[in-house]
């Protein structure tokens, strides 16, 4: 589901942290800063290892003391760069706003089914907006619409005329340290082995993951010790029985599985 991290102190953003998020959402890697000319930077690419990531970072981290990072997971479009973050959402001769998303999916319809979301999103909406009024994104009673409006989305503006970062939904992330992060489940580590699925020992039409048992342990973790649905599964598996999965995930604060499951089965789930 993506991660931003503005780090307001780029000198303690651990590589570590960085190599975890990559691996988990690994469809793109992009920036967005002020530089020390006071000039709007905005920079992109796909990556094929964390390493390329490594190094396009530390060439921006040079001109700067604080930036926006994304890191995507594809949910909607193709993985290509088009579809990385960040996106240009007003742009003149003397002012340019740029923005970045974390979140399943945004309020738009997609026309273009090669385009992301996010890419819909800025493009028939947010770029109309600003365009004619690009200070609506400094005004509270406009942030707070649109936060309504994404629901638990995550956003990232910067705007270069203020030289301000505006996060839209700021609550529903959570800082390590100085720096904010999008999102606090990208970096939760596994507690059990991925084992394969056996079609002898589960399946979600015929075991149910709401509520807990008599240790009060999360019933989701009985649905991972027995391993992962196969593909023919997947496909028939009705919706209302994964959403519960994922709502168990939630509120058993282990996404874990989720994120193992989609990234295996990612091309069947929508």
């Amino acid at each position: 589901m993506c991660l931003i991290i503005l780090a307001n102190d780029l000198k303690s953003l651990s590589y570590d942290d960085m190599k975890t998020a990559y691996e988990r959402n690994s469809d793109g890697f992009g920036v967005m800063y002020i530089n020390k000319e006071n000039k709007f930077v905005s920079d992109k690419f796909l990556p094929k290892n964390f390493e390329e990531v490594k190094n396009f970072f530390n060439v921006h981290k040079s001109q700067t003391d604080k930036m926006a990072i994304h890191f995507r997971f594809t949910t909607q479009g193709k993985t290509n760069k088009k579809n990385c973050h960040p996106f240009i959402s007003y742009k003149s001769d003397d002012r340019t706003i740029g923005m970045m998303h974390n979140g399943a999916r945004l309020p738009i319809p997609l026309i273009h089914k090669n385009c992301s979301d996010t890419w819909h999103f800025n493009q028939h909406y947010l770029k109309s907006v600003l365009a004619n009024n690009p200070n609506a994104i400094l005004k509270s009673k406009y942030q707070n619409e649109l936060a309504n409006h994404i629901d638990d989305d995550k956003m990232i503006f910067l705007d270069s005329k203020s030289e301000k970062f505006i996060i839209i939904n700021e609550e529903s992330g959570n800082y390590k340290g100085a720096n904010w992060y999008s999102n606090s489940y990208w970096n939760f580590k596994s507690s059990y082995s991925k084992l394969d699925w056996n079609e002898d020992n589960w399946s979600l039409n015929t075991y149910g993951f709401r509520g807990h048992n008599s240790i009060d342990k999360p019933i989701v973790s009985s649905a991972v010790e027995m391993g992962f649905l196969s593909d023919d599964e997947i496909s028939r598996t009705p919706n209302h029985q994964l959403f519960d999965f994922v709502d168990d995930c939630y509120y058993s604060e282990d996404m874990s599985p989720i994120y193992d499951l989609v990234k295996r089965y990612k091309n069947k789930v929508i």
